[in-house]
């Protein structure tokens, strides 16, 4: 029988070990892994998703645990404030042979993560958390709303959906989200209304995993005699109506030109001497008035028409019309008196 040496072992296992090395080793490179479990998927694969005519999905995050999922669902951002427009959600449920390695912690929202939550979130934002119930077609959620310097308006929503637990159920299984919007162009009331119209799309393969609770009971009118159930309600009230979010569309009306004006220059005129009435005109003869002369109104002392048996006043002199005796009375010669005609 032939026995190797000792030495011959030790070359043959050296020699084994550097061609497994080489095969393994590619020196014009490789596969490049990220250190980290999140994975980008795409964005028709979002958990929740906003209400139509809300902010664009751009990208979503996914990580993938042993009792569940979570997704970081990023939206658009115009905002100018620090940080990102997403909605965070972690979904519970069993996962089969998609789980991971590692366990989702459990997520029961308090007032005090809240608060931690928005003071990372929204940096420098005075964000103030509202007292006031709303109600969504899932549930209950709160929120929390604040302006920045730049005058953005600025919500963080979030919710806990959960069916009661019970012995007899069977129910399991819950999802939470968060959200948060700041938008430099949109009011306080629409970006809220994208909390009321997200839509979760995503479920279990499971037939325990319910985390919604038995559906509601239906009308009591619907299948009895008697009663009579009109079509008044085409959109179901759980539904909200697609919002106006982001900046509204500018509609640019261009003006009429104004009309040009020409500018005319007009000389001034020289001054002008003033004008005295009544006064004889430079270079004419002047002839002078007679002495006392009235020119006051005239005053007619008798009729001009010729009539017999005129009286005279005294110290008047008749004087005789053409083929009669009678004639007007003049005033003697003393005293001229002027009469114009008419």
């Amino acid at each position: 029988m032939f026995v190797f040496p000792r030495k011959m072992h030790q070359a043959i296992a050296v020699l084994a070990a550097a061609v497994v090395g080489g095969c393994s080793y590619a020196p014009h490179g490789g596969v490049v892994r990220s250190a980290t479990l999140n994975r980008q998927i795409d964005v028709s694969e979002a958990f929740i998703t906003p209400p139509p005519g809300g902010p664009e999905v751009i990208a979503v995050l996914e990580n993938r645990y042993e009792n569940g999922l979570a997704q970081d669902i990023i939206l658009a951002n115009n905002s100018g404030v620090t940080g990102q427009n997403v909605i965070v959600v972690r979904a519970y449920g069993p996962m089969g042979y998609e789980a991971g390695r590692e366990s989702l912690p459990s997520d029961h929202i308090d007032l005090y993560d809240i608060h931690r939550e928005l003071r990372t979130q929204f940096p420098g934002v005075a964000m103030e958390v509202s007292g006031l119930y709303a109600q969504n077609r899932y549930g209950p959620f709160s929120y929390a709303t604040g302006r920045s310097r730049s005058g953005a308006n600025c919500v963080y929503a979030w919710q806990r959906i959960a069916a009661k637990e019970g012995i007899f159920t069977g129910q399991r299984g819950a999802i939470t989200w968060r959200m948060r919007v700041c938008d430099a162009t949109t009011d306080t009331r629409t970006i809220l209304l994208l909390a009321y119209g997200l839509t979760i799309n995503g479920y279990f393969l499971s037939k325990s995993w319910n985390p919604y609770g038995d559906p509601p009971e239906l009308d009591p009118r619907i299948g009895v005699a008697g009663a009579t159930v009109l079509p008044e309600q085409v959109v179901d009230p759980t539904v909200i109506a697609p919002t106006s979010f982001g900046p509204r569309p500018r509609q640019t009306i261009t003006a009429p030109a104004p009309a040009r004006r020409a500018t005319v220059t007009v000389a001034a005129a020289p001054p002008q001497p003033p004008i005295i009435r009544n006064q004889p005109i430079e270079g004419a003869a002047v002839i002078p008035r007679p002495e006392n002369t009235d020119l006051s109104e005239p005053r007619i002392e008798g009729s001009n028409l010729p009539t017999t048996g005129l009286s005279v006043q005294p110290g008047a002199v008749r004087i005789p019309s053409a083929g009669s005796r009678s004639g007007l009375a003049a005033p003697a010669p003393g005293g001229v008196r002027v009469i114009r005609p008419n």
